[in-house]
């Protein structure tokens, strides 16, 4: 995804001027376009966030023998939705898995539908769709939407090697608030005229890093004394 400036004048709007003066954004405005993937797919949360959840299972990591009997393609599958866990953790992203797991108190069979803003690539990858209910957004309504995601973050104790060192490195340096400044602006042309977090949201971001630092390592602890 990347941010762009409506200009209709401009050069870069040239080949779809029509269907920009069809779409009734307003000059000046900042608008977001995705790059077009072809062949998604719906996605269904496996265990333990599919269908035993919506069964009265509660939400608890996989044990070592149910993750020693996987096969590698699940376990693949697996580590894409710790990464996609986590993401929505930090963000406090509540429209995604969230969105599915609060919808259990009136339908006991949601998680076995479709997730919410999550499509498959033809490659297996999981592609994250519409983050906006994250960060800024998310962190207002923390009291509403935490603990489905510190349940979903504590149903999960396996990582990716490169997850759990950057998030190491990021609870050890205090920097996550930095870093993310640091990449917007090195990366995003329009950052000036977005914003960035507030320094309590800054505060926030940092405090959910060390949080899922504490739950790596509470999963590294509990897995040396198997």
């Amino acid at each position: 995804m990347v941010l762009a400036l409506v200009e209709a004048r401009g050069q870069q709007w040239e080949p779809v001027r029509e269907e920009l003066r069809g779409s009734h954004w307003v000059e000046g405005a900042v608008v977001s376009l995705t790059r077009w993937v072809d062949n998604l797919t719906a996605v269904v949360a496996p265990a333990p966030w599919g269908a035993e959840a919506g069964a009265g299972r509660w939400l608890q990591p996989l044990s070592a023998g149910e993750l020693g009997v996987l096969p590698p393609s699940e376990l693949v599958e697996l580590v894409q939705w710790s990464d996609l866990i986590l993401f929505d953790y930090l963000t406090a992203n509540f429209d995604r898995l969230v969105s599915n797991f609060f919808s259990l108190q009136w339908d006991p069979r949601v998680m076995g539908r479709a997730t919410s803003n999550l499509l498959r690539a033809p490659d297996g990858g999981l592609v994250f769709m519409d983050n906006e209910a994250g960060l800024v957004h998310g962190y207002r309504l923390l009291a509403m939407w935490d603990p489905y995601n510190e349940s979903l973050l504590r149903s999960i104790c396996v990582f990716r090697e490169g997850t759990a060192r950057r998030v190491a490195e990021l609870h050890r340096r205090r920097s996550a608030a930095a870093e993310l400044r640091r990449r917007y602006r090195a990366r995003e042309p329009l950052w000036a005229r977005v914003g960035f977090l507030s320094e309590r949201q800054a505060e926030l971001l940092q405090a959910r890093v060390d949080f899922v630092h504490r739950h790596i390592a509470h999963c590294r602890a509990q897995a040396a004394v198997l």
